[in-house]
């Protein structure tokens, strides 16, 4: 990794700061527009992390930065082969004993998926702080800079440790656990809407809510899969009047199980649930989610066979159930019952803490 540049007149002050890892992978964050007024049409990962570094002047006086380009796309491009090489990049710089943090700059179309990924199988006390931005770099009001600069803080932060990974964006502190990006243009995009924010970054100065002794949920569950990019395949259905039942058949012949983003709480047509009903019966796990964007999915009688999201997102739930495929095929769990049974216990443990 290579430092940031910093004056020799303050060469000993910084010494004594905390050291912070930031890892450039592209997105908005360091994307660019052909005019300082264009928000919207613009070309994602462009920029290097040493590029936006030069956009934060004063950086130098929150942490010692260790940076490195670890690739740089659109996160629309992300793939589950993405996340596991983020979680070693991740785990190698964490593996340093002078880092006491890492701050991965990201896409935010996918933010939410990578980051929970991170926050299961990331196996570490320091904080691992995702952050992007929702206008390029070249934007006149570009919200880039201040959310790498307050992820930084948060890294640095001792408060942050043993809290799993973190969504620091707007000034807002967002356990990667519940944050969902709810909103496409703004820039306070990412909301945790039934649990609430841990904290905010006010004027520069990390601020938690709760203290978190009791440790992050579900954090480091599938560390045993960390850095693995041949995660089972999950395919996503989503729900609506006149739903071809032919669309839910292509992806039972294809992938390992199904996560269905649901009307209202997880309901779907008739034909469709019956045929996926029978896929359960053959040991293909089907996860009840919603269309809405809200929470939570809840059992229900007629669905028996099938699981609820709780309160997952449709692409946490998907995560989730990508892993939770991987760990039960670890764990032999090889007959359709067992396999089912496997994954259930997953979900039922992800709503219990």
């Amino acid at each position: 990794m290579s430092q940031a540049p910093r004056s020799d007149a303050n060469s000993s002050e910084s010494a004594v700061l905390p050291q912070v890892a930031l890892l450039g992978t592209g997105g908005t964050i360091a994307g660019v527009a052909d005019t300082p007024l264009e928000q919207i049409s613009y070309q994602a990962g462009v920029l290097s992390v040493e590029c936006m570094l030069e956009s934060l002047p004063g950086i130098e006086g929150v942490a010692r930065i260790a940076s490195r380009q670890c690739g740089n796309l659109p996160s629309e491009d992300m793939r589950p082969c993405h996340w596991a090489k983020l979680g070693r990049d991740c785990a190698q710089a964490l593996d340093d004993e002078a880092m006491c943090g890492v701050v991965l700059t990201h896409g935010t179309d996918t933010l939410e998926e990578s980051a929970f990924y991170l926050h299961l199988t990331m196996n570490s006390f320091k904080p691992v702080v995702l952050t992007g931005a929702m206008r390029p770099a070249t934007s006149l009001s570009a919200d880039g800079p201040i959310n790498i600069r307050d992820a930084v803080a948060v890294a640095a932060s001792p408060q942050a440790r043993g809290r799993g990974a973190l969504i620091v964006m707007n000034g807002r502190i967002i356990s990667a656990r519940t944050a969902v990006k709810a909103g496409t243009l703004d820039v306070e995009a990412f909301r945790a809407l039934e649990s609430g924010l841990l904290g905010r970054v006010i004027n520069g100065r990390p601020v938690f809510y709760h203290s978190g002794e009791d440790g992050p949920a579900l954090a480091g569950t599938y560390a045993v899969h960390a850095g693995k990019d041949n995660l089972p395949r999950v395919d996503v259905l989503y729900a609506c009047a006149g739903m071809p039942l032919d669309a839910a058949l292509f992806s039972l012949e294809r992938s390992s199980g199904l996560v269905v983003a649901g009307m209202g709480n997880g309901s779907m047509p008739s034909d469709v649930r019956k045929a996926l009903d029978q896929a359960v019966k053959a040991g293909k796990p089907v996860v009840r989610a919603s269309r809405t964007g809200g929470a939570p999915v809840t059992d229900l009688e007629e669905y028996a066979s099938f699981i609820a999201s709780g309160m997952l997102s449709t692409p946490k739930a998907r995560v989730l159930l990508m892993l939770a495929l991987a760990e039960a095929g670890r764990q032999g769990a090889h007959s359709p019952e067992a396999l089912v049974a496997s994954v259930r216990r997953a979900f039922m443990h992800c709503r219990e803490v």
